[in-house]
């Protein structure tokens, strides 16, 4: 749809007009083409990722991921970039590799300035991140699609599945508060304290006892901290985790922004190590990798197409 400029210029207005931003019309006639670039460019490091080797994948998909990050920006900043300092990642990660250097034990640095910190702040109104560090176990903990994997490979368990009654209905087993210690009134009251006005429970009383959610329609699957949504299963997952409960509220958009910065570093400065992880097959890193690429490269354009079309599209 957003590949003909009569229709993103309209949208981009809309946009424009809903923040009170002056010049509404004027802006969106500026920005309509390079919205249009930003959405083509990265579908075609998308369509390209999905043709190359793994081991350079990371690459493009964070550079696909880039694009389709700037289109989202323009259509909340019609004046970006308005400088030099969002254009930098906003990340960084360490130089200099240890020996016995560990992808899940890593950790990435959010930067003062810089596309990440713009990103968060301009679509997600989250500021004061700066100098937070997110270790990449953690990081892949919060995608659902990995809980199989994290379960075969050290026999963890992070999440549980919430069955989806309707649109806006779910179910959770009252396991997932004997999992987190918790009394039955203590678990509820954190779910209304932590998610209102997103999330409402209530406790029923069943031959099978559980929790009974209801979700806002607001409630966005890429803007549901601490659940996390899955794509095939187009349902959500609550953790059950409490390091994951303590971290800051991110969004998988943000997620994924991380660990692919981290995993494209790799990929590009050391070269040596990213070989052999791939040719060796002697870590346990592996697999989680490879799995996150795979994932990764379906839900990340899902995510931000999900973004787009909830922009209320006349």
């Amino acid at each position: 749809m957003f590949f003909s400029s009569q229709k993103t210029q309209h949208y981009l207005a809309c946009q424009y007009e809903k923040r009170n931003i002056k010049d509404s019309n004027g802006k969106s006639f500026e920005n309509c083409y390079s919205f249009i670039y930003y959405l083509e460019h990265g579908k075609k490091y998308y369509t390209l990722a999905d043709q190359s080797p793994q081991e350079i994948k990371p690459v493009l998909l964070f550079y696909g991921m880039i694009q389709l990050m700037k289109a989202c920006i323009l259509t909340v900043d019609p004046d970006y970039p308005e400088s030099s300092s969002v254009l930098a990642h906003g990340l960084s990660t360490r130089k200099r590799k240890k020996r016995s250097y560990e992808f899940l034990q890593d950790e990435v640095k959010v930067q003062k300035t810089g596309l990440f910190n713009h990103f968060c702040e301009k679509m997600f109104h989250m500021k004061h991140i700066e100098g937070e560090k997110f270790l990449m176990d953690h990081l892949l903990k919060l995608l659902p699609e990995l809980g199989p994997l994290y379960k075969q490979m050290d026999g963890s368990v992070h999440h549980i599945k919430m069955n989806k009654e309707n649109q806006q209905i779910y179910t959770l087993s009252n396991e997932a508060a004997d999992l987190l210690h918790m009394s039955d009134e203590r678990f509820m009251e954190y779910i209304n304290h932590s998610l209102h006005p997103k999330l409402s429970i209530q406790h029923t009383i069943t031959p099978s006892e559980h929790y009974l959610i209801k979700l806002n329609p607001d409630l966005a699957p890429y803007h549901c901290f601490p659940l996390s949504y899955h794509l095939e299963e187009e349902t959500y997952y609550f953790p059950i985790d409490r390091e994951i409960l303590q971290l800051p509220p991110l969004n998988e958009l943000m997620v994924h922004y991380v660990i692919l910065y981290n995993l494209s570093m790799l990929s590009r400065y050391d070269t040596e190590w990213w070989s052999e992880l791939f040719h060796t097959y002697s870590s346990v890193e592996l697999p989680f990798i490879n799995q996150f690429l795979n994932i990764t490269a379906q839900k990340i354009p899902y995510l931000f197409g999900q973004w787009l079309h909830a922009k209320n599209i006349p």
